[in-house]
């Protein structure tokens, strides 16, 4: 994916400055920046809020980083299903094209067909693993995470 203007979906701080304080946000709200983004965000308010749930059952703690459960493992599922939709609008609305090699001849792979290395290339922009979390909650000293790690092309 070249890095071509205006990178939908990607958001992109503003230098502070006297004017900087509409400016760096209101692009968002721009209905040319991507399509329905309230579907995304509802999707990640209502995970937020059954690991919220959840934690009213199992303790955010060192002592319980193997526990299992299936709502645990439904929580992960649909996290990484909104992830990979994510991703993939990301993709879409940046004119993503990927090619294969087919019969001695180049084609357009269809989406269904995308694999972790097309959805690796959001991190060039977005630079995903660059960031971690911190969970004022959690008891012990393993409460940052690093949810996106750097895949080698």
């Amino acid at each position: 994916m070249s890095h071509t203007k205006p990178f939908h979906r990607n958001y992109r701080p503003v230098i502070e400055s006297t004017n900087s304080g509409y400016s760096d946000w209101a692009y968002i709200i721009d209905h040319s920046y991507s399509q329905n983004p309230h579907h995304y965000t509802r999707a990640f308010l209502i995970i937020q809020e059954d690991i919220l749930k959840l934690f009213q059952y199992i303790e955010p703690a060192d002592i319980n980083e193997l526990t299992y459960s299936f709502r645990i493992h439904e929580i992960l599922m649909r996290t990484c299903i909104e992830i990979e939709a994510n991703f993939k609008a990301i993709l879409k609305e940046n004119n993503y094209k990927p090619t294969k090699f087919h019969k001695n001849k180049t084609e357009l792979r269809l989406e269904k067909e995308w694999k972790l290395h097309d959805f690796s290339k959001v991190n060039k922009t977005h630079h995903l693993d660059d960031y971690s979390i911190q969970l004022p909650f959690w008891k012990g000293n393993n409460n940052v995470r690093k949810p996106f790690f750097r895949v080698e092309n």
